[in-house]
């Protein structure tokens, strides 16, 4: 019988894996540890973001207690609404700015018509946070005396033209009570 003198050239190991199988994995190991490192550093870097610093504008509506109307249609702030400070998401001061102005809302604002839009200008401010967040120099409350905090926004609105502000308060309605 031709295989009965057969002879088996790997030998068995008493774990169960041989050294064959146990190199494989620590080589697959060693080609994987680099890939991690890699990918590791690029999730911290993040170089797809533009960290390109920018002139942020944030836009707000104050109500009539808060700005001083100019008499041509524009106002501006009045002295406690208009400093601001701009935060990063870990809440540290990236810049200031003032209130540069702005315009006294028509009829077709509803709810806000004869409010003031006017805007905030901040400059060098660094892009590529996960949140800002823009905090009046002055404390100011709500009507039932709740102190207002830090406004959370993001780099798009941040990055918003007054056309594009004005379209976006222009369907705002007062909430309920």
């Amino acid at each position: 019988m031709p295989n009965e003198h057969r002879v088996s050239l790997t030998k068995a190991s008493a774990s169960g894996s041989t050294p064959r199988s146990r190199r494989r994995a620590a080589l697959g190991l060693a080609a994987l540890a680099p890939a991690a490192v890699v990918g590791a550093a690029l999730f911290v870097w993040e170089p797809w973001v533009d960290r390109t610093p920018l002139t942020a504008r944030d836009y707000g509506v104050l109500g009539a207690a808060l700005f001083v109307d100019d008499g041509d249609g524009s106002c501006h702030a009045k002295v406690e609404a208009a400093r601001e400070k701009l935060l990063g998401e870990d809440r540290r001061v990236l810049a200031t700015g003032s209130s540069q102005g702005g315009e006294i809302l028509s009829s077709e604002y509803g709810d806000l018509a004869g409010n003031c839009l006017v805007y905030t200008e901040f400059t060098g401010v660094p892009a590529g946070e996960d949140a800002y967040f823009v905090v009046s120099g002055e404390r100011l409350y709500t009507a039932d005396g709740k102190e207002l905090g830090p406004a959370e926004t993001t780099e798009a609105s941040l990055r918003q033209s007054l056309s594009e502000a004005k379209e976006r308060w222009l369907n705002f309605k007062d909430p309920v009570d």
